[in-house]
């Protein structure tokens, strides 16, 4: 074993830190954690400018790095290592101490480094991932992988365990700049530098051990969030705007209103184009009419139904046509007057516009202003969706695409708004001369984007979840998904009490549980309604008959939509039973397997109130 270089002490923790890299520490019930010895580096950049940054890395582009540590002043001197032993560059560490947490603080990093892993690993048996719903990887991964905020990590957190105790590590700082090397069982952050250069800003991170499974780590970051400003409960945010009470016990009315008909998606995608669709390029496939959509939301209403009903494709083509111009309204949906009466309504159910400020398409008049250069001067470009190849606006242009456009969204006066990808995707730089953006400029961004939103009045949702939209955001739509004794409820346990959560492609929740919904009601999840999925004459039931299938989980989301989740269990080997407890003595047990269980039949929760 490598000699001690220094050690750290209070009435917590004990740490030791070794001349290789390598570090220990065991808190006050004694339980020891230690790290390895080496860090996957790796050759190059690792974020090369993509929209997507590539998370699965090859043995190609990496090498075990390793470390040499020499006490300088109050800190230490660490030269990373290469394969042969060769110095390839240093960097400043200190570590201090917080009560139960150790801290790490990495700065002047040589410019020779392309990127850093550190600290190493700490070992452990098994692993959690705030990725999409949780992931506990009890399996070692067969492959290695560089996971980023906010598209693959959706909190600034990441665990471990090992029999009934396990840690966990916080950014505290330097985030953006920052991502989780995995492989095995074994996770270590990694940095990044910011336009090619190593930045000032500080990189922090905080390790420190728990008491229990992965619930416990959970709610040591939820009450890490709650003190650093990024928990607010959706009963606080009802407080605040009484509105908020639709969505509790509400459902997500989601209506495709029009689509662009755009043959020349096929061509790029190397698919077919089906039979007469190339003669009708630049039209718009109307799909639900505003007379429709509102006829849809009355039924709800009389049905006793309240909630979101969110309108996505209402603008100029159809649904991502020519954001972010996107006025006026497509004319073949209806009368702008029918739009506005749609969004001006009193009901139980509060309209909301789907809109997007991170995509701009060549089509759109003000293309390509705005859109962020790679590191090679290229337009970076996006998904290829209904619009056809979208290409990404640096965060900055966005926002101001979108104070522009309220001139004209300003008068429709619509209570609910949906910027679509906010709280998504990755965080991008540009290499604009003149207008370059960090990845933490565009989080700021990303923040003043969803403030703006909110300080016109508007309730707000945003895709997918992230931690940062936690104190503005009112209702997530997520693919969270579900997966037997892998998947464990990380969002819910931290978050699930802050927003109304719904989940998109209800036909999928229906294939991974047997019966519609019951993923939703383990995790305290609202129901979303697809439109046209929901008219009778698209061969599905109808919306009454949808209704009436889900109104207990209508009655069970206004029961626990605000209360916090307090532990999840898996209670057989199988990973087919789940128990999930909520604040005040609630609590459902679901039996997701085809056979009974000692006493919970299949696919029929079990409540406790």
């Amino acid at each position: 074993m490598s000699a001690v270089v220094a050690v750290r002490q209070n009435d917590h923790v004990r740490f030791e830190l070794r001349a290789d890299g390598s570090f220990a520490w065991q808190d006050a019930e004694g339980r020891r954690w230690e790290s390895g010895r080496v860090a996957l580096q790796e050759e190059g950049p690792i974020d090369v400018g993509h929209v997507w940054n590539r998370s699965e890395r090859s043995i190609c582009e990496q090498f075990p790095g390793r470390f040499r540590v020499a006490p300088e002043g109050d800190g230490f001197r660490v030269t990373v290592l290469g394969r042969f032993g060769e110095d390839l560059g240093t960097f400043l560490l200190a570590v201090t101490l917080d009560g139960p947490w150790i801290e790490f603080a990495i700065d002047t990093i040589d410019e020779a480094l392309p990127s850093l892993v550190y600290p190493p690993p700490v070992q452990c048996e098994s692993l959690v991932v705030p990725r999409g719903v949780g992931e506990w990887i009890r399996r070692p991964l067969a492959s290695r992988y560089f996971w980023t905020p906010f598209n693959h990590l959706n909190m600034r957190f990441f665990g471990g365990l090992r029999g009934d105790a396990g840690w966990l590590a916080v950014w505290k700082s330097g985030l953006a700049d920052s991502g989780v090397m995995a492989t095995r069982l074994a996770l270590s952050p990694g940095w990044l530098k910011s336009l090619d250069r190593w930045s000032t800003e500080p990189r922090r991170i905080r390790y420190r051990s728990v008491s229990g499974d992965y619930n416990a780590i959970a709610k040591v970051f939820r009450t890490w969030s709650a003190e650093h400003g990024l928990l607010k409960t959706l009963s606080e945010k009802r407080e605040e705007d009484p509105r908020v009470g639709a969505l509790v016990g509400g459902r997500l009315l989601s209506f495709m209103l029009a689509r662009p008909v755009r043959p020349g998606n096929f061509e790029d995608r190397l698919e077919p184009v089906p039979p007469g669709l190339a003669e009708r390029d630049g039209e718009v496939d109307v799909l639900v009419t505003y007379a429709q959509a509102r006829a849809a939301i009355e039924a709800a209403e009389a049905e006793g139904l309240r909630g979101i009903a969110n309108l996505r494709g209402w603008i100029a083509g159809g649904y991502d046509a020519f954001h972010p111009d996107i006025w006026p309204p497509e004319p073949a949906l209806g009368r702008p007057e029918e739009l506005a009466a749609l969004t001006q309504r009193q009901g139980a159910f509060l309209t909301a516009l789907h809109d997007n400020y991170q995509d701009i398409y060549a089509r759109s008049p003000s293309f390509p202003q705005g859109v962020i250069q790679d590191p090679a001067g290229r337009l970076m470009a996006g998904g290829l969706w209904a619009g056809g190849q979208c290409y990404i606006l640096n965060a900055a242009e966005g926002r101001r695409y979108r104070a522009r456009n309220w001139a004209q969204l300003g008068p429709l006066e619509m209570p609910a708004f949906f910027p679509d990808t906010v709280t998504a995707v990755h965080l991008y730089e540009d290499r604009t001369n003149g207008r370059t953006q960090t990845r933490a400029q565009d989080l700021e961004e990303k923040i003043g984007l969803l403030a703006d939103v909110r300080a016109q009045g508007c309730l707000l949702g945003s895709e997918e979840a992230a931690d940062f939209g936690v104190p503005l955001v009112h209702w997530f739509e997520n693919r969270h998904a579900r997966r037997p004794g892998e998947s464990i409820p990380l969002w819910p346990l931290v978050f699930g009490d802050t927003a109304m959560h719904v989940r998109y492609r209800h036909g999928a929740t229906m294939a991974e549980t047997g019966s519609p919904a019951l993923t939703e009601a383990l995790w305290g999840y609202a129901r979303l309604i697809g439109f046209p999925d929901g008219f009778p004459e698209h061969g599905t039931p109808s919306l009454s008959q949808q209704v009436a299938a889900d109104r207990w989980l209508d009655a069970w989301h206004a029961e626990v939509a605000e209360r916090e989740r307090v532990r999840h269990q898996y209670l057989d080997d199988a990973g087919m039973v789940e128990r999930m407890e909520f604040a005040g003595g609630r609590a459902v047990t679901v039996n997701f397997g085809p056979d009974t269980w000692e006493g919970y039949a299949p696919l029929e929760p079990v409540f406790e109130r």
